[in-house]
């Protein structure tokens, strides 16, 4: 009697790693943790995947290395400086084989314990969702297709399994809630009303390093001191027992189910008989949103569990973090790094609703000089409709070193990178009052508005953006002032080229123009 396919994740090639040879190739999870000094970084095809994997080898890391709780007596000062002793070394082998080899059935992706699957599915559901379903992005149901390649709506085509693996982390993470696939559990019979993934909607920003190893440390946050009569703190692979889905998902209990512990979604996924391919799919509500109460008041929304690598909106009223900030492709990374390199609430002069600082740039802030010293922020977007299965942009970019710039580590230079935001903020502000009168709209107009934020998109922070960087490279961030008006003289006399036709409008541009400030003459010597 043959077995049923399996594919182990520990040990089956689906990961593609970049090593710090230059060469890639794909291995298991396994091989990721044992050769994670020798590997460069993940060369994934697709930004989601970062974000979700990113948290799953770092669940794994926490655990490998013992630093997924305080020891007795031990604060968060001596948790980092334990944590900082593993930098230069190597995930113990010991341990990392130790952890696969007590969980052989938690990794299958086709396993009777499937990986971030729930096997209640296959009963509960009369119909599946059909293998489109799964690829983010593709063609499913009246969802249009982005990313799908040859999927088309009414082409189910099995994908591979290592495709799988990754489009099942996605989903884990990025997946859309509200009308799923009808699912009958416990008396509750629907499709809407699903939880969305964590992720949705989210931009998370990576500490990365020379290598994965060093990476994957980085990533770790001190866990809080655990409560007397806490839950274990499980990532979903661990448990035992599935959830209700009835109700919202548990609370997480500690770092690991932070990371790895927050399904929304329960899927299932349909082998091919060799196990090589997945042929089929279901998804379906995993956790459902609480019901509204008529008549009840809205309460304001506080996360009590930020994610360390996502910032959030203060709540103006306890000033603790709300909703997490959207995704938003059109905004350039630079306009953030004043929070990212300082928490708002060291900051007097920030607006209330200002975001917050991730907690895992804070944490970098007790990183050895010779780790911070080379560590890059690797940014990951997904802007998405958080409420509907609508997908816009997906983007990852990485930055130079600037960690060490923060603002406890480096005050002047902080300094330096906040006042150059704050300069292209006030030239993008001057050039919105100088576009309005060249083109005699009415500045608190939504419509105009509309159109002269859409024009400095394109022109204007392109721009500013290029400046801020080349400044950056070569230690000039003093000369953003001048450099930024540049900018905006420089958007503004390709905005408004097509008005210069007549006398009339020629004096009106020049006029407009006359409303932003001349750069300083030695910044064009």
């Amino acid at each position: 009697m043959t077995s049923p396919p399996s594919f182990d994740l520990a040990l089956e090639p689906w990961i593609a790693c970049l090593y710090t040879d230059g060469t890639t190739r794909p291995i298991g999870l396994q091989q990721v943790m044992l050769e994670a000094p020798l590997i460069a970084d993940l060369a994934l095809p697709y930004p989601a995947a970062y974000g979700a994997l990113y948290r799953v080898l770092a669940a794994l890391a926490y655990r490998v290395t013992g630093l997924d709780a305080l020891l007795p007596g031990e604060n968060a000062e001596g948790w980092y400086r334990r944590r900082n002793g593993q930098f230069g070394t190597a995930f113990d082998d010991g341990r990392v084989k130790a952890y696969f080899a007590d969980r052989p059935d938690r990794f299958g992706l086709y396993a009777s314990t499937p990986f971030l699957q729930d096997p209640r599915v296959a009963t509960e559901c009369k119909d599946t969702s059909g293998i489109n379903k799964l690829v983010l992005g593709g063609a499913s149901g009246s969802a249009r297709p982005w990313f799908a390649g040859k999927h088309g709506d009414r082409t189910q085509r099995p994908i591979p399994s290592a495709e799988a693996a990754l489009q099942l982390l996605m989903w884990a993470y990025y997946g859309s809630g509200g009308t799923v696939t009808t699912r009958s559990h416990s008396g509750v019979s629907t499709q809407a009303g699903c939880q969305a993934a964590p992720l949705r909607g989210t931009v998370g920003y990576h500490p990365l390093g020379d290598n994965l190893h060093t990476t994957l440390l980085a990533h770790l946050v001190a866990p809080e001191t655990a409560e007397p009569n806490a839950l274990p703190d499980l990532a979903v692979w661990e448990r035992d027992e599935y959830p209700d889905p009835t109700v919202p998902a548990p609370d997480p209990c500690g770092p690991v189910s932070l990371l790895a512990g927050r399904l929304r979604h329960a899927m299932l996924l349909v082998p091919s008989p060799d196990g090589k391919m997945a042929t089929d799919c279901t998804i379906t509500w995993g956790a459902r949103n609480l019901p509204k109460q008529p008549g009840q008041d809205k309460a304001e929304f506080v996360e009590a569990f930020p994610d360390p690598y996502l910032s959030y909106r203060r709540s103006p009223k306890t000033q603790r973090p709300s909703a997490a900030v959207d995704a938003d492709g059109g905004r350039h990374l630079f306009r953030d790094l004043d929070v990212l390199l300082n928490d708002p609430d060291s900051r007097p002069d920030t607006r209330a609703n200002a975001p917050t600082r991730p907690t895992v740039l804070a944490a970098c802030d007790h990183l050895p000089d010779h780790v911070i010293d080379t560590l890059r922020i690797r940014v990951v977007g997904a802007q998405q409709d958080r409420a509907q299965n609508k997908d816009s942009q997906w983007w990852t970019t990485t930055t130079p070193p600037l960690l060490a710039h923060s603002a406890q580590l480096d005050p002047d230079g902080a300094e330096l990178i906040e006042g150059a935001v704050q300069e292209a903020d006030k030239e993008a502000w001057r050039l919105d009052l100088a576009l309005a009168a060249a083109f005699r709209e009415r500045p608190k107009d939504k419509a105009d508005t509309a159109n002269r934020k859409a024009r400095i998109a394109v022109h204007f922070w392109p721009r500013a953006d290029a400046v801020f960087w080349e400044l950056y490279d070569t230690g000039q961030l003093a000369a953003a002032q001048s450099r930024m008006r540049r900018a905006a003289l420089d958007a503004f006399d390709h905005i408004t080229t097509a008005l210069a036709r007549s006398p009339s409008s020629t004096r009106r541009v020049a006029q407009a123009r006359a409303l932003l400030p001349l750069p300083r003459k030695e910044a064009d010597s």
